[in-house]
């Protein structure tokens, strides 16, 4: 009797889960129906929204949307899951249904910015903003080249979020735009962040590194800071202590929340650190929605690299599960992500983020060729999906 693997999200995760089966010779497989749950079907590379808010890239070439034959040998349903009912093996959606033989969980992160008091009005208001999404880093982007000068805040108000990199590479990426325009000489640039330092994740070496490329850069940066409200009408930043900090234009990154109803209390989808199964029989998560402890104890970051190992892990434990296959590989923790630090530079956090005692990751210096070789990773997986080839853009 033919098995039923349903996979959620057709974002870097779920994609790769496709990529997986097709590889795999799975989705001509007379024993296997394969079925792809996306809301709209459109996705973008994390990496692209600093660029759009840099100017590098346009909403439109960062939009991507996989083609039919991309998708070939894949039922598809278009519309937003409700319910996910694991006791009767049944996805549920505003205007669909669809039973389960096997699930694999990839919905990923959204934003909510009015977690924290104030946060949302202020970019309603249009002084704070996030590039955390394609329509917000294109706002982000008319606010920088509207900016005269003053003081730019970089909050990071919580934890997790996706990308743990983004942030910093933001406040560079500014830096590196106001240089080019004339206008840095007039500005004050200061990250903000819950965290005790960058890349905490990483262990402390790579995040010691990272705040020497912000010391280079004149940008002030301010660890274990509590964010209590942002005051719209005052421009201000208030943390605990009764500590302020004043803004002209304030780039943030949103709370996440995830974007299904399967995890505990705290949303995000419990999993094995090595299979990427859930509690519950036939499940895996993927990327983003999941909340991973790493062997050193702390949180696996949310990356697309982290996604894309996951997903060929989870195929294999499906199959496996559905008797259609044999071969499995775990999820090692290795990965890596590219930082952008002006210039047309990129540096590089690469290792192994389950190493004992601590995580085995080191911070590779900004080189032009690293920059190239992360363009060159847009282009690839572009091409890959996209309706039509990308051509290069220079950024």
């Amino acid at each position: 009797m033919t098995k039923k693997l349903v996979i959620l999200g057709a974002g870097i995760g779920g994609l790769t889960a496709i990529g997986e089966l097709r590889q795999r010779k799975m989705l001509s497989n007379s024993d296997l129906e394969v079925t792809l749950i996306d809301q709209d079907f459109t996705h973008f590379q994390g990496f692209t929204l600093p660029w759009i808010m840099r100017g590098w890239r346009t909403a439109e070439q960062a939009t991507l949307t996989p083609s039919d034959q991309a998708l070939d040998g894949v039922h598809t349903i278009t519309g937003t899951v409700t319910t996910i009912d694991t006791q009767r093996k049944k996805v549920l959606g505003e205007h669909f249904a669809a039973d389960y033989d096997a699930l694999i969980v990839a919905l990923g992160a959204r934003n909510n910015p009015g977690i924290v008091p104030g946060l949302a009005e202020a970019a309603a208001a249009g002084v704070a903003h996030h590039f955390y999404s394609i329509v917000e880093a294109d706002h982000a982007h008319h606010a920088l080249k509207g900016f005269a000068g003053g003081n730019v805040a970089v909050l990071i108000p919580s934890l997790p979020y996706r990308c743990p990199v983004a942030p910093y590479e933001g406040a560079m990426l500014i830096h590196d735009y106001l240089i080019e325009h004339g206008r840095r000489t007039h500005t004050q640039i200061d990250i903000f962040t819950v965290e005790p330092q960058p890349m905490p994740s990483a262990g402390t070496g790579p995040g010691r590194k990272l705040m020497t490329l912000l010391e280079d850069a004149h940008i002030g940066f301010h660890p274990n800071m509590q964010c209590q409200s942002v005051d719209a009408a005052a421009r201000l930043i208030h943390f605990q202590d009764e500590i302020t900090a004043p803004f002209d234009l304030l780039l943030f990154v949103p709370p996440h929340e995830p974007a299904s109803g399967l995890g505990g209390h705290s949303g995000w989808i419990s999993v094995d650190a090595h299979t990427l199964a859930t509690e519950h029989e036939g499940v895996w998560a993927i990327g983003d929605i999941t909340g991973i402890t790493t062997p050193s104890g702390r949180p696996l970051p949310k990356a697309a690299i982290m996604a894309k190992g996951h997903a060929k892990t989870a195929v294999g434990g499906a199959l496996q599960f559905l008797g259609i296959a044999s071969e499995t590989t775990a999820f090692n923790g290795h990965g890596y992500c590219f930082i952008d630090t002006g210039d047309h530079e990129s540096a590089r956090g690469i290792g192994d983020f389950y190493a004992l005692p601590d995580p085995a990751v080191e911070l590779v210096a900004p080189s032009k060729e690293l920059h190239q070789l992360k363009q060159q990773e847009e282009r690839d997986w572009a091409n890959h999906w996209a309706t039509k080839p990308r051509e290069p853009h220079v950024s």
